[in-house]
């Protein structure tokens, strides 16, 4: 078992490997796999296999410097999305002791205590200073 191993690592010296994006192209294969077991459309297997392909040429291939460069623009779309939804869940979480107002000039998110009317805000990213009137 352990000479098995061994060819193995020696294998896969020089190439890339796993990353975030071959995970989340893994797991949108299992979320097919799972709509195939009700949907049985052809169409579908041919999908998940062509999806298993590109994690296995991805993850068997030695031009390391182009996958890091797919998995960095991956990442960052992913992060952006990640935080979009983060920002949501922090606003229903907040919703009865503070409001979200963005900064007019930065665009940075600012947290408020929860009061109504108009309010001088002053923004500790950009260091300005904007008025905002607070409806509820």
């Amino acid at each position: 078992m352990r000479n098995f191993l061994n060819k193995i690592a020696v294998f896969m010296q020089g190439r890339y490997g796993n990353d975030k994006l071959n995970n989340f192209i893994l797991v949108i294969i299992a979320i097919l796999y799972l709509i195939n077991i009700f949907v049985r459309r052809a169409l579908v297997v041919i999908l998940i296999l062509l999806l298993l392909a590109l994690v296995i040429y991805r993850a068997l291939s030695k031009n390391i410097n182009k996958r890091l460069y797919e998995n960095r623009k991956f990442l960052k779309i992913f992060n952006n999305v990640i935080d979009f939804f983060k920002r949501q869940y922090m606003k229903l979480r907040d919703i009865k002791t503070h409001r979200y107002v963005r900064c007019p000039y930065c665009k940075a998110n600012l947290r408020l205590k929860k009061r109504t009317g108009q309010q001088n805000i002053h923004c500790p990213k950009c260091n300005k200073d904007f008025k905002k009137n607070i409806l509820f």
